[in-house]
């Protein structure tokens, strides 16, 4: 079914995919919009109108258009193609600029190029049919159109897709966002983060007691996010697989970077984390990073510390485990920890209670009176800091509404209260109303005492 631009949504990108014929522009749009709509055929010319089609990256939606080919014959249906594709790219927010691998540099490939230039368009540009090494090294030609860098991919046998659609994602990281992961809030959002082959998807399809995210022993197989909602026991639960986090010196391909960006947003778009962590390996410093960012978000956080069923009998113990865990992360001594095997089962289904738990602790109204109470006992008895030679003083606090738990203390003086002292407070308020696994933001506003 052939569909003219006219009409589409100004708020949805508009992506056109334009190139000469033949050079598997259809194959590309069937592989983007996970549809065999576009007609794929040997003989080129096949495609003489516009086909459009919505497809979803993440939670952003995305318009694309397959075009004809960019023929350099005069004929009466490569003019009416022509003046289609003329006004496809005057109207798109990008254009993917195919070219073909197999075959080569070809003059309409110049006369587009220059096409696109003078109607100061942004293309991404994409060699496709590099199906093997042979291929990839004949790609240097290219370059004499001045591009300095391209996106190399096989349409036929989806080789590398995922790096296009990983830099369409990041162009319009910040438009059109088209809702949250459910628009229930009372559904818990969990996201599993990690390093590469930590054991991410064999925990999640685990979780889901089916086969749903790729497992595979090299490192890196997801490449993208998966969400997937889960019921049990009458409540719904979604878990997101995110592509495994490296050290910025160790990633060689573009792909890998725009993976690391995914699961940053995807850090950003849950409330609750669970980090996985290798436990015959052990924690690494971009572990520790990835957990100040975690925290910076006020994510609630349990620590997985997986592959137990790895380690030598002397050393698998939970509490030794643990404690070597938090000693590489002092600084979220706040999560809960649990000692995991996702291969072979090991406290996976303990996870659905911690994160019950966390969900509710997430939302909770604390008695107001009883934490007044508590905070001025607490005050009174710890060694409070002085400013300019006054004592610092508690009249009163108050909770906000939202995620996670935060208050408000109002007090005589809100600036110069050393951080020792604050992490103090978080510390004990944690402790007396049980807000484990959680973050707490506080914070200070000097009051006038009525």
């Amino acid at each position: 079914m052939s569909v003219i631009i006219r009409g589409i949504e100004e708020m949805i990108p508009l992506i056109s995919i334009v190139g000469r014929p033949n050079v598997g522009k259809s194959t590309l749009f069937n592989r983007l919009v996970g549809l065999r709509q576009s007609i794929v055929f040997s003989e080129p010319g096949s495609t003489r109108d516009l086909i459009v089609n919505t497809f979803k990256i993440e939670n952003k939606k995305f318009k694309l258009v397959d075009s004809g080919g960019f023929d350099k014959d005069k004929g009466h249906y490569p003019t009416l193609i022509r003046k289609k594709i003329f006004h496809t790219i005057k109207k798109s927010n990008l254009i993917i600029f195919l070219l073909d691998g197999k075959n080569g540099l070809q003059d309409e490939d110049r006369e587009i190029l220059e096409l696109l230039i003078k109607e100061k368009k942004e293309f991404v540009p994409v060699i496709n049919k590099i199906d093997s090494k042979e291929f990839n090294d004949n790609i240097s030609e290219f370059y004499k159109l001045g591009i300095r860098s391209f996106i190399t991919l096989s349409a036929e046998h989806n080789r590398n897709i995922m790096e296009l659609r990983d830099f369409i994602y990041l162009k319009f990281k910040h438009n059109n966002e088209i809702g949250k992961l459910n628009e229930d809030d009372s559904v818990a959002k969990i996201a599993i983060i990690g390093k590469p082959n930590v054991g991410k998807s064999t925990l999640i399809n685990k979780l889901a007691n089916e086969d749903i995210s790729i497992v595979s022993e090299i490192a890196g197989t997801t490449r993208d996010t998966v969400n997937i909602e889960l019921s049990r026991n009458d409540k719904k639960y979604i878990f997101i697989d995110t592509a495994g986090l490296r050290r910025k010196s160790k990633i060689n391909e573009k792909v890998e970077y725009y993976s690391t960006s995914r699961a940053i947003d995807t850090i950003e778009r849950s409330n609750i984390i669970i980090f996985l962590v290798d436990s015959q390996f052990g924690p690494s410093k971009q572990d520790a990073k990835i957990l100040n960012f975690i925290k910076r978000n006020n994510k609630a956080i349990i620590l997985g510390i997986n592959k137990s069923d790895l380690l030598p009998k002397e050393l698998n113990k939970p509490d030794i485990i643990i404690e070597k865990a938090f000693h590489f992360f002092p600084q979220i001594n706040y999560a809960i920890p649990i000692v995991l095997s996702a291969l072979k089962g090991k406290n996976v289904s303990k996870l659905y209670k911690m994160i019950d738990s966390l969900s509710t602790k997430l939302k909770v109204r604390i008695n107001i009176n009883k934490f007044n109470k508590f905070l001025q006992n607490l005050i009174q008895k710890s060694q409070a800091p002085v400013d300019k030679g006054r004592r610092l003083k508690l009249y009163y606090a108050t909770q906000l509404f939202g995620e996670p738990p935060s208050f408000v203390l109002h007090c005589n003086f809100a600036k110069n209260i050393p951080n020792t002292y604050r992490k103090f407070l978080e510390r004990s308020i944690r402790k007396e109303f049980g807000f484990f696994g959680v973050s707490i933001k506080l914070s200070f506003k000097t009051t006038r005492n009525e």
